[in-house]
């Protein structure tokens, strides 16, 4: 089972993570990266004639997981108070030709530690990026099938003008797709092996210690270091840091899509199948539990990441203190960012956007966002200065009379002695036509989607 509460409950885990983010984070999945990491150790050190190959052979043929009893392996854990000191004294007694000799030879614990969660960040990652990608072909597809339509631009929880559907969503995509670029670069810097030992200097495997730190990480799939990173912990905070604000994003757009779903607004309605109910005294409600949920995870991820932070404060050259921190923290968000991604999934291809209420709603406003574009009508004739009096003073009458500024614009002698009752109505009725822009953005984001992920493009438009 994965770590935490929620994580581990076999009722809850499911709406923080996924399954198979969290079989990587498994004692199972652990053990198998640390009894990879300490083979590669023994084939290296072999291929330098460092242990004897035969020992090396030994060490691979023992190290098999599938064949320990883990309540065994965990009582010689629990007695050693070391996860790796309960593993050698657990596999010692498996060894018949001398190779427990030379097992862990050349690795200090920080070494295998480090190494085997980068090896299970690396499992993980097309987990996420899968995740990632169809959210992302998702929010394309809703991004140019809603180019055109009309909803209101909300500025500060009040309208202040009108946009459409597709270049909100676009942004979206537009933020995602970057993130997804810097998540794959960041790759190349954190999916790096160790074996430097606890000061750094690799003093334990002599002067051939790159030519084994190399063969060590072409073994294991992974890139070699430039230098001796146990005290550079930015290597897992650059990735969980990207992790982060892919979390952000998802967050807003949950944010978006839980406003959307009130029922004063009502222009999206999350999906509910068979059989769920959204509460237990209202049998009819259809609450956005999943629109919270993606919100609700973008917080969690948010406050781990802080651990993230504080084991990049290493004392000295070796401190354990902030390798806890990793241990909670790596996993936990990973799983945490899967479960958002998921929900956002599912909301996004399933959910239903009404576009119908987005015009009624655009309808109920009384004025106040088409100040702007009447101000800017207005502007070429008498400057902007006087244009912004002449709206403020027509803000204040409709307060004063009780009456809508739609009312006050249009009753307004300055404001009609530019612009006729017909040209402020015009300007006043919702329209595509009106915001071009938000047409060609559109057109902007996709082509930017296509140039920097032209596979993905044309998965969903091919």
């Amino acid at each position: 089972m994965a770590g935490g509460e929620m994580l581990s409950s076999i009722f809850n885990q499911n709406e923080y993570s996924t399954a198979a983010m969290r079989a990587v984070w498994t004692d199972e999945s652990r053990l198998r990266c640390i009894c990879r990491c300490e083979t590669a150790l023994a084939q290296a050190m072999a291929s330098q004639q460092l242990i004897p190959a035969a020992a090396a052979q030994e060490i691979a043929q023992v190290l098999q997981p599938k064949t320990f009893n883990l309540r065994k392996l965990r009582l010689s854990v629990a007695r050693r108070g070391h996860y790796l000191a309960g593993l050698m004294a657990y596999v010692q007694p498996r060894f018949q030709n001398g190779g427990e000799q030379y097992l862990h030879q050349g690795a200090a614990s920080e070494d295998i530690e480090d190494t085997a969660y980068v090896l299970q960040l690396q499992a993980a990652h097309p987990i996420l990026i899968r995740y990632l990608e169809i959210v992302i072909k998702r929010l394309a597809q809703l991004t140019r099938r809603y180019q055109s339509s009309l909803t209101a631009c909300v500025t500060h929880r009040i309208y202040g003008s009108y946009t459409t559907l597709g270049f909100k969503l676009g942004i979206f995509l537009n933020e995602y797709e970057h993130l997804l670029t810097a998540l794959e670069k960041q790759t190349q810097q954190t999916f790096c092996g160790s074996l430097a030992n606890a000061d750094g200097l690799s003093q334990m495997i002599g002067p051939q210690y790159q030519a084994v730190e190399a063969k060590f990480c072409e073994l294991l799939g992974l890139g070699v270091p430039e230098m001796y990173w146990h005290t550079q912990r930015e290597r897992f905070v650059d990735y969980t840091h990207l992790v982060t604000e892919i979390a952000q994003v998802g967050g807003r757009l949950g944010q978006e899509l839980l406003y959307m779903s009130q029922t004063l607004v009502r222009e999206f309605q999350e999906p509910y199948a068979p059989e769920r109910q959204g509460s237990t005294v209202i049998p009819t409600s259809r609450c956005p539990y999943l629109c919270e949920s993606v919100v609700n995870l973008s917080k969690v991820i948010r406050n781990e990441m802080t651990l993230m932070y504080e084991q990049m404060q290493v004392h000295g050259d070796k401190d354990t203190t902030v390798w806890r921190n990793l241990y909670v923290a790596l996993p936990e968000i990973m799983m945490y960012l899967s479960g958002q991604l998921n929900y956002l999934g599912t909301l996004l291809n399933k959910g239903q956007f009404n576009l119908e209420q987005m015009r009624a709603n655009l309808d109920r406003d009384d004025g106040t966002m088409y100040s702007g574009a009447i101000m800017n009508a207005l502007t070429p004739h008498v400057g902007r200065r006087q244009a912004h009096a002449y709206l403020y003073q027509a803000r204040l009458t409709a307060e004063a009379q009780g009456i809508s500024l739609r009312t006050s614009i249009l009753q307004s002698p300055e404001i009609t002695q530019v612009l006729s009752a017909e040209q402020l109505t015009d300007i006043m009725t919702p329209q595509v036509e009106r915001i071009p822009n938000a047409v060609t953005k559109v057109d902007q984001i996709l082509q930017l989607f296509q140039e920097h992920h032209q596979q993905l493009f044309q998965e969903v438009f091919n």
